[in-house]
């Protein structure tokens, strides 16, 4: 045989090789050379008598894309005593010591270090760990199953045994869960040890006996005799998990970000970090779960196959309520000679790496006339006005854009447009008050927060933790009276932090790990604070002696009827000789925690991008995952860095090329939507875009204040975005959807029919086109030509010329009806405003 052949039949046995089992009939994978193999984890140490370990081996072909070759790879131990390792890379350690171990693949090869500590000493047992494990890996304690509020059948499991003491009592001893009261009656074991074989426990999940559940394991396989030799044992707690020497700090998954072709498979590695320095291999002991299963599906060993192109989640379940996901990406083929891309800060370099992972090209970025457009409605909440479009056009610098940024960071709009926002977010409405001069005072301190850039931590402490008459804290009040503590802390933990913990004021959280005593405890932070003599003077009382403390200013669990004190979500409880001033307490926490900074760049970010990396907002969860992490990570430490600085923030956000890409997507990047390959369509929300009718037809809104508030008209030139709802009525602006600020805001507005009525005939869009005075009228009155009107209207809502061919088409138009040129000049102007185009920011 030539050595031509022996290299053509290597080849052809490696390319045979990134084929997983089972798939070659499936189709053919892209040609491809090896270039590198590695193996993962490179180095670990293990401990206790038969510890074992996966292994999985990556080999990148020329492509770049890295493909799991872990079933085509040959496992090789330095000394056969050494321990056992099977042809899926599981290592199970023989005795301790150093290990050696080498994996090849064609003529490649990549080692591993292996030591061994305590190889004669047996892992003590413990419930959360051996039995809690088989719980969550079967799914028996998810929130389908008995993880659910009431559990299912009269048996409660907590949320992939998030409260491990609470599930052994209750399938040692039985008993039912009950929102309202902690009687657990009737009581029903649901194990047996007289007659282990004849446990409930063991009989339902292998389907010996009807379950809902279908089955989880069969009988005589591992789980069921690990359940039946416990149970035989006396069913003993075992070692407890609270111990701090053995305690389960956290867990990890390799990979994090996958990237799969049309046929690959990917093996997780899930490794648990103890608190004694040790760490252990858990993707035995995990559930896997897909997002989007018909993109990419897993099995219960933590594989993935890939099954469509796009992408998706894959959600991981610990016991002990340890939450956490991998991200995939399904790809039809790698992108040849994927292009270097320049970047401009922290920000670009995030987001540009994510797409050459996941194989999207970025769009090109977006022309002055896009950039002008978006970034004035982002950062000022308004349209340029034709002049300024005129001369941001013609200008050649280069640095034009980063100018124009910081014209509008240091500009009246952006006072207005952010104070607009954070007044949606901390809720200005009468409707808290029932007082209009309350209101406004209100109203005025976001006002000047925003105008001073008073730093977002600083924010945060003046809201939460205000006393007296200031403005700060009028926003206690519903419609007069103080909000109960089990109203308000929810909303704050929501705004402040991003998690909605108000599920768990009646009982556990039924998907994510928040305990009722969790709520209750952050709920007694506002135990104590009242108003002194219906003065609307807010004080805290929560440490007694107070002369006007009107009684016990005490929460109790609704369950346990217990008292509660101040406790932060780590369990620590607040000092007594702090109770004098318990909210001031709580925005510091609350300001000093990570979720804190994620919280606000998340949501600034979705006001530029249309979606937070976290989405919705104020939603973080494990189901929830952030798109981009590292990005979200990066963000939130620099906003602390730079002081909590709000314009600092959205200057690094607006100054990124991956902000300027431009709207229109190419090939490869068409159905992205999580990854800020390019521009994003929003809709304007109904205040801003009032304010661009107004802009762009120069005829001002006229607004009236409602009679509660005595009447009257706000002053001339108001715009939407400064008036508060319920004090300044607006059909439009309900028409469209405005936030009327009894809730934090849900997201942009659902299209709906009286907001396509009031697009066709609505004053807005019809009286101030042909209003006296506005911009039509004086154009034509000052002589204008039908190609300067239209130019005119196009700079002023579209902030940019008209094309060649629309500008033909439509001076056509016009010619064809110049008996009627006014009455067509109106109508088409209201099909500009009437455009997406306009609608929408781009």
């Amino acid at each position: 045989m030539t050595p031509r052949i022996v290299a053509r039949a290597r080849l052809l046995i490696f390319l045979l090789m990134l084929v997983p089992p089972g798939l070659a009939r499936e189709g053919k994978p892209e040609s491809t050379d090896l270039v590198s193999v590695r193996i993962f984890p490179e180095n670990v140490t293990l401990w206790g008598s038969h510890a074992s370990q996966h292994f999985i081996v990556l080999a990148r072909g020329s492509d770049g894309l890295e493909r799991d070759v872990t079933a085509q790879a040959n496992f090789t131990l330095a000394e056969k005593d050494e321990g056992e390792i099977d042809t899926s890379g599981k290592f199970v350690a023989g005795r301790g010591g150093e290990v050696a171990l080498t994996a090849r693949v064609a003529e490649r090869s990549a080692k591993a270090t292996i030591r061994v500590e305590g190889a004669d000493q047996p892992q003590p047992f413990a419930f959360a760990r051996d039995i809690g494990g088989i719980l969550t890996k079967r799914g028996c304690n998810d929130t389908a199953c008995h993880g659910s509020v009431k559990g299912r059948n009269g048996f409660k499991l907590s949320v992939y045994g998030l409260l491990p003491r609470e599930d052994y009592k209750r399938i040692v001893e039985g008993g039912t869960f009950r929102v309202l009261t902690t009687d657990e009656n009737p009581k029903i074991p649901r194990i047996d040890t007289k007659e282990p074989e004849k446990s409930i426990l063991l009989l339902k999940p292998t389907f010996t006996v009807p379950h809902g559940g279908g089955i989880r394991f069969s009988v005589g396989s591992p789980d069921y005799l690990t359940l039946l030799n416990w149970i035989k044992s006396g069913a003993p707690y075992g070692d407890a998990p609270e111990n701090p020497s053995i305690a389960l700090d956290r867990v990890d998954v390799f990979p994090k970000e996958i990237v799969l072709d049309a046929h690959g498979r990917q093996q997780l590695i899930v490794t648990g970090y103890l608190s004694n320095g040790h760490q252990e291999d858990l993707t035995d002991q995990a559930r896997y779960v897909s997002e989007t299963s018909d993109v990419a599906d897993v099995n219960d060993a933590g594989l993935i196959k890939a099954k469509k192109t796009g992408e998706s989640n894959i959600f991981i379940r610990t016991s002990g309520g340890h939450a956490l996901s991998a991200t995939v990406g399904v790809i039809q083929h790698p992108i040849p000679n994927y292009p270097k891309l320049e970047t401009r800060n922290y920000i670009d370099e995030y987001v540009f790496s994510q797409l050459r992972r996941f194989q999207l090209l970025p769009s090109h970025e977006s022309s002055d006339e896009e950039f002008l457009r978006r970034v004035c409605l982002d950062i000022a909440g308004t349209l340029p006005p034709p002049r300024r479009v005129r001369e941001f056009l013609a200008d050649k610098d280069p640095d034009k854009r980063d100018r124009l940024i910081e014209i509008l960071l240091n500009s009246p709009e952006y006072v207005d447009y952010w104070s607009f926002r954070f007044n949606d977010l901390l809720r200005t409405t009468i409707i808290a008050t029932d007082n209009p001069e309350r209101t406004k005072a209100y109203e005025d301190w976001v006002v000047d927060s925003i105008a001073a850039n008073k730093p977002y931590d600083q924010m945060a402490r003046e809201r939460i933790a205000s006393q007296g008459y200031s403005a700060a804290a009028r926003n206690f009040f519903y419609v007069g009276e103080l909000t109960t503590p089990e109203t308000l802390m929810p909303e704050l933990i929501r705004l402040f932090l991003g998690r909605r913990i108000e599920c768990a004021q009646c009982h556990n959280h039924p998907f994510e790990p928040w305990t009722q005593n969790q709520f209750w405890g952050l709920a007694a932070f506002f135990s104590g604070y009242t108003d002194v003599r219906e003065s609307a003077l807010v004080i805290d009382v929560l440490g007694g002696g107070h002369v006007d403390q009107p009684k016990e200013m005490v929460v109790r669990n609704p369950r346990t009827k217990e008292k509660i004190v101040p406790t932060y979500l780590d369990g620590t409880m607040l000092p007594s000789d702090q109770w004098m001033d318990p909210r001031l307490h709580l925005a510091n926490w609350i300001i000093s925690h990570p979720y804190f900074s994620e919280a606000i760049v998340n949501r600034i970010w979705s006001y530029f991008f249309g979606r937070g990396i976290v989405d919705p907002v104020d939603d973080f969860r494990s189901t929830n995952p952030p798109s981009n992490p590292e990005l979200l990570e990066a963000l939130a430490k620099d906003f602390v860095d730079g002081g909590y600085d709000l314009k600092h923030l959205m200057r690094t956000i607006a100054q990124s090329k991956t902000y300027q890409l431009s709207g229109i997507p190419n090939e490869s990047n068409r159905e992205d939507k999580i990854n800020y390959s390019h521009s994003q369509t929003r809709a304007l929300d109904a205040a801003v875009l009032l304010d661009a009718i107004t802009s762009a037809t120069a005829v001002p809104e006229k607004f009236h204040f409602h009679p509660y508030a005595k009447g009257g008209e706000p002053p001339p030139g108001v715009r939407a975005m400064q008036t508060i709802p319920e004090i300044c009525p607006s059909q439009f602006m309900d028409a469209f959807g405005r936030s009327m600020r009894s809730t934090l805001p849900l997201g942009p507005p659902k299209p709906n029919l009286l907001e396509a009525l009031d697009m066709f005939a609505g004053p807005a869009y019809t009286s101030k086109i042909s209003e006296p005075g506005g911009r039509l009228d004086q154009l034509l009155k000052n002589g204008a030509t039908n190609g300067e009107i239209l130019d005119e209207f196009y700079l002023a809502a579209l902030a940019r010329f008209p094309t060649a061919r629309e500008k033909a088409r439509l001076l056509d138009f016009l010619n064809q009806r110049s008996a009627l040129r006014r009455q067509t000049l109106e109508r088409l102007v209201w099909a500009i405003m009437n455009s997406r185009e306009f609608a929408y920011n781009h």
